[in-house]
C-alpha cells in the first residue's frame, strides 16, 4: 500500500510515500517479532501479556498507515494517544515484572476483570446472559470483592480506572520520563478524540490562508509520524530485548534511517524511541 496524492482528501506533507515505506519497514520487522512471540509457550503468561501488548501496538500502527493513505490524518492522530499509551505501559510492565512476574501478570488480570466488571454494571449486566459462557452477574460480583479485599478499596479504583499500575496516563508517562511528550503529543492528539473541537476542518473551510494551513498541516504530520514510529519502534526494541536481541541489528538500522530521513523530528521522538541506541 502506497500513499496515492490522487486518494489524499487531506494530506499536504511532504513526501508521503517516504513516510508509508518507513511505516510499513517497521510493520514488517514487528511481524517477525510477532511471530517469534508466538512461538513462546501459552504457560508464560508474562510473556503472553507482553504480546498482546505489542500486538495492540503493531495493530495500531497499520492502522494509522491504512487513514494515512486514505488521506484521514486527524483521525489517525487519535490513534497515536494508544501508540504513546503501549509505549509507556510496556516498559512499566516489564519493569514491574524484573520485580515478580507473577504478581505483575496477575495484577494486569485483576484490572482487567475490573474494567469489565464496571462495563457491565453500567449497563446493568444486559446481553451478558446471551453470551456462551460467559460468567452471571453473581460470579462477576463475588469476583469483584475478591479483588478488592486483595488491593484496598483505595488501590482497586484506581486499577479500575487506570489500569494494572493504577497511575493515570500522565503519572505512567513521567515514571518513564515522557512527561514532556506527554504535555506536547499525547494531550494535543487528544483534541482528536472528542467532538468539541473542529478547528482544523474549520481550516480546510477557509479559516485559515491555505498556504498557512499548508505549512501547519505538513509540521503537524511529520511530528505525528514521528511519534507513531518512535513509540512502536520501542516497545519492538524492548521485545527484541527480551528475546535476546534477536532483530536488534533491523532495528538498529531502521533507527539510523529514521535519524537520515529529512522531515524526521527528532524532538517528537528521541525520547519516546531512546535518547540513545540500545548497547
Amino acid at each position: 500500500m502506497r500513499v496515492a496524492a490522487s486518494r489524499a482528501r487531506d494530506n499536504a506533507m511532504h513526501e508521503p510515500e517516504a513516510w508509508d515505506d518507513l511505516l510499513r519497514a517497521l510493520i514488517e520487522i514487528c511481524e517477525q517479532l510477532l511471530k517469534r512471540m508466538s512461538r513462546v509457550p501459552k504457560k508464560h503468561v508474562p510473556v503472553r501479556i507482553i504480546d498482546a501488548i505489542f500486538l495492540k501496538s503493531v495493530d495500531t500502527l497499520r492502522a494509522v498507515r491504512l487513514l494515512y493513505g486514505s488521506g484521514l490524518p486527524i483521525q489517525a492522530q487519535a490513534l497515536i494517544r494508544i501508540l504513546f499509551e503501549v509505549r509507556v505501559d510496556i516498559e512499566l510492565f516489564m519493569d514491574a515484572c524484573a520485580a515478580d512476574s507473577a504478581v505483575a501478570a496477575h495484577k494486569v488480570f485483576d484490572a482487567m476483570m475490573l474494567q469489565k466488571i464496571s462495563q457491565q454494571r453500567q449497563s446493568k449486566f444486559l446481553g451478558l446472559s446471551s453470551v456462551p459462557g460467559a460468567p452471571t452477574p453473581e460470579k462477576m460480583l463475588v469476583r469483584e470483592k475478591e479483588i478488592i479485599a486483595e488491593y484496598g478499596r483505595e488501590a482497586a479504583d484506581k486499577m479500575r480506572r487506570n489500569g494494572f499500575t493504577g497511575l493515570s496516563i500522565e503519572e505512567r508517562a513521567k515514571q518513564v520520563g515522557l512527561s514532556t511528550e506527554y504535555n506536547i503529543v499525547y494531550r494535543n492528539f487528544s483534541r482528536n478524540i472528542h467532538n468539541t473541537d473542529y478547528m482544523e476542518h474549520l481550516a480546510k473551510r477557509g479559516a485559515i490562508k491555505k498556504q498557512r494551513l499548508l505549512e501547519y498541516q505538513d509540521v503537524r504530520d511529520h511530528t505525528a509520524l514521528s511519534t507513531a514510529i518512535a513509540c512502536t519502534w520501542r516497545a519492538a526494541s524492548l521485545v527484541d530485548w527480551m528475546l535476546e536481541r534477536t532483530y536488534f541489528e533491523q532495528l538498529v538500522r531502521y533507527w539510523l534511517r529514521c535519524l537520515s530521513f529529512k522531515h524526521w523530528v527528532p524532538e517528537a521522538a528521541e525520547n519516546i524511541g531512546a535518547a540513545k541506541l540500545p548497547s
